[in-house]
């Protein structure tokens, strides 16, 4: 049940709904809502980090490098 309570904290704390509406309507404690807020934007940075560096890994592992470009162009 609580990890239920905290996913719909968590939830409703993306799509901006008050802190304190939150708390009222979960349950949880002020400082658990809080420490749900800091610890999704922590979350939401470690994923755009990895997908930043996993995108450019896989450019860099399919860029054709420029004779094999300029073979393409004449298909």
């Amino acid at each position: 049940m609580q990890q239920g309570l905290t996913q719909v904290a968590l939830n409703m704390l993306r799509e901006g709904i008050d802190l304190a509406l939150v708390v009222k309507l979960t349950g949880l404690t002020l400082e658990r809502v809080k420490n749900l807020q800091a610890s999704d934007a922590d979350d939401s940075q470690i994923l755009i980090k990895d997908f930043l560096e996993l995108s450019e890994t896989s450019l860099n592992n399919i860029w054709l490098d420029p004779e094999e470009d300029e073979a393409w162009k004449d298909l």
